[in-house]
């Protein structure tokens, strides 16, 4: 693949009300989330970041991506920088690196499925502070997604099969339902309007998010 295949496929800037990943709450105000995706043929390059406005919370995420068949192969790599210390992000000592790796796999591409699904699995950067051992933390995803009087509803829900960074046993960790509504502005302009309701059953927790932003789609 020629670097001349390889062009911008989708940029965004989204605005939420607070930055929830797989059932938790990261960080304590509203989150500013910008994101771009290069794609050539089946692999796709997606840089991600998020950021509060009272710096409370940051991440900064390289995620390539492969295609095959019905499925997507990913690599996240998670940096999260710790607030009020010193971070660097090349700095990938061991006990001083604040980068994390997930493999994953998923089907959520492929439209004739109704059924989506993900599983990731951490394979640095997720150890037992006891043993010093990884926890190969895992996580399995299952969504429903569907639309209901032009609004795009996706129910979902999120377990962890043992011990690990999410949970201390086998766990559903990550439940609710998204509502999305897009205005199109143009073929390659949009704007998302996200509600979202989570439960936590582990940590017996509930969350309400709202998110919109400027979305660029070129439609490759």
């Amino acid at each position: 693949m020629s670097v001349a295949q390889i062009t911008c496929s989708d940029a965004e800037i989204i605005v939420q009300s607070r930055h929830v990943w797989r059932g938790s709450q990261l960080g304590t105000a509203p989150a500013i989330e910008p994101s771009v995706t290069f794609s050539g043929g089946r692999f796709s390059f997606n840089v991600w970041a998020s950021v509060t406005t009272n710096n409370s919370y940051s991440e900064i995420d390289l995620i390539p991506s492969w295609q095959f068949r019905d499925f997507s192969f990913t690599i996240y790599d998670y940096y999260n920088p710790v607030p009020g210390e010193v971070n660097q992000y090349l700095n990938l000592k061991n006990g001083k690196s604040r980068h994390s790796l997930e493999l994953a796999i998923d089907n959520y591409s492929i439209e004739k499925y109704r059924f989506k699904w993900m599983v990731g699995t951490f394979i640095s950067g997720d150890k037992n502070a006891e043993t010093g051992n990884p926890f190969y933390s895992t996580y399995l995803e299952l969504k429903y997604p569907f639309s209901f009087l032009k609004i795009d509803m996706e129910p979902f829900v999120g377990v962890t099969p043992f011990k690990g960074y999410y949970a201390g046993s086998l766990a559903v960790i990550n439940s609710g339902i998204a509502f999305t509504k897009e205005l199109k502005l143009s073929s390659r302009f949009s704007v998302p309007i996200v509600l979202t309701y989570i439960f936590n059953p582990y940590s017996d927790e509930q969350m309400v998010t709202v998110s919109s932003g400027l979305v660029f789609s070129s439609g490759n």
